[in-house]
């Protein structure tokens, strides 16, 4: 059982949810958004927390949902026409002539909306994970230099319209497995790295991350390094629970 707020999800045999159905309605008021099976009867894709989750025959997808990124195109009033980003994100990139001025009181609002929407996004987009990251970290003080950045990664939204977790059906896996690395260059105003890697069991992607190091390598086999120890790390915390 997951818990966000009072949304509450289950995953368990059919009889074991219809019980704890049957319980949590003599305790509260509640409303079944749906109940994903195998069987016709069964819903087959319901929206759970800005997310789409279908059942397919043989797996299980999800997407964020697509009204995240309509928003922000629309926003910027980009649409097929604008030119798209093929990569999601930048090295050593040169600050422009006015970059360090602070947004206004009302733009600064509209800021940090647009980028507390595409940090929820990268929950289930991966690739916003390393662009959106340095987005969230200026959320109190934005820039002009802030929003050019805000903007360019709207710009990679145009390029990638999609993109779909996939879990088909696989024979319990024995081992996990975890794959980290980092970035080079890092980031030329404080010279710190990235960590990134990601969580599987079997097949299947089970988390992904992008976080920036605390501490400054002073060489690449150092931050190397440290994203190795960090990718164990969280694969022994998740798997332990």
């Amino acid at each position: 059982m997951a818990v966000h707020g009072d949304d509450f999800t289950l995953c368990g045999l059919e009889e074991d949810l219809e019980w704890i159905k049957d319980l949590m309605k003599s305790w509260f008021e509640i409303k079944l958004r749906a109940m994903l099976g195998p069987d016709e009867k069964d819903d087959k894709e319901v929206i759970l927390l800005g997310r789409r989750v279908r059942w397919l025959q043989d797996r299980i997808e999800w997407e964020a949902d697509p009204n995240h990124r309509r928003k922000i195109l629309e926003h910027f009033g980009m649409d097929d026409g604008t030119r798209a980003l093929n990569h999601n994100g930048e090295k050593n990139v040169k600050e422009e002539e006015g970059d360090e001025e602070e947004l206004s009181k009302e733009e600064a609002k509209i800021y940090r909306g647009l980028a507390a929407r595409l940090n929820f996004m990268s929950q289930d987009c991966p690739d916003l994970q390393f662009p959106i990251k340095p987005c969230s970290r200026e959320m109190a003080r934005p820039t002009r230099g802030s929003w050019r950045h805000l903007k360019k990664v709207a710009r990679y939204l145009r390029n990638v319209e999609r993109v779909v977790w996939t879990f088909e059906l696989q024979e319990e896996p024995r081992f996990s497995h975890t794959v980290g690395d980092s970035d080079w260059g890092g980031n030329v105003r404080d010279r710190h790295f990235t960590s990134g890697g990601v969580w599987m069991l079997g097949n299947h992607c089970v988390k992904p991350w992008s976080a920036t190091q605390g501490a400054v390598a002073l060489s690449s086999a150092e931050a190397v390094f440290y994203a190795m120890i960090e990718a164990v790390a969280r694969a022994k915390g998740w798997f332990r629970y």
